[in-house]
């Protein structure tokens, strides 16, 4: 019997954390926002998603805040292209499936805490900003990144009302569940797929 399987290629994610961030909280990034989303992901997409934190400048001192979350956006995109580069050339393989992520202390913005630059078909990209202000606030931008959506959020019961990654307006009386909804999991995985 012949085997067939593909293998599915890696997901890197670049981690990039301005000078804004607090020690205490650089300290404890994987552990709050990153480690949670890699198991999320990796347990429904089979796939092993490598998390590269990172600092440095001109990417640590990037100004990311703007009335409009889409011209900064634009401005990071630029940047990160140019990360991209250097960490090929520092060994790291392209793929096209890699991500670059701004991790800031503050939000974009009075309305927006994070927000990722998406394209059709697939509305996916490879760049986004995010505060830290809130644990869910990188899983959801990552998960845009991959395709998921806010229309396919959910409100789930785990002994409490906890909010998928990609709930679009956060309740404070609710807690995070750490996961994303079956919707998306689902458009993840079908995005990735399409990608190998």
């Amino acid at each position: 019997m012949i085997n067939k399987s593909i293998k599915k290629n890696d997901i890197t994610i670049f981690a990039l954390i301005h000078n804004d961030v607090p020690a205490d909280i650089r300290r404890s990034i994987y552990p709050d926002y990153l480690g949670h989303l890699v198991a999320e992901l990796e347990g429904f997409t089979g796939r092993k998603f490598n998390i590269v934190l990172g600092s440095g400048e001109p990417y640590s001192s990037f100004n990311y805040k703007d009335k409009d979350p889409m011209n900064v956006l634009k401005k990071w995109e630029s940047l990160g292209y140019t990360y991209l580069k250097e960490a090929e050339s520092k060994g790291f393989a392209a793929h096209p499936l890699s991500q670059v992520i701004l991790l800031t202390h503050h939000d974009i913005n009075e309305r927006t805490a994070g927000a990722a630059l998406l394209y059709p078909p697939h509305h996916t990209g490879k760049f986004a900003i995010s505060s830290l202000s809130r644990y869910l606030n990188v899983g959801h931008e990552i998960g845009h990144l991959l395709g998921a959506k806010h229309d396919d959020a959910e409100v789930q019961y785990n002994g409490w009302w906890c909010e998928t990654y990609m709930i679009a307006e956060p309740n404070k009386a609710r807690s995070t569940c750490y996961t994303f909804s079956p919707a998306n999991r689902q458009a993840i995985k079908h995005y990735l797929s399409s990608q190998d």
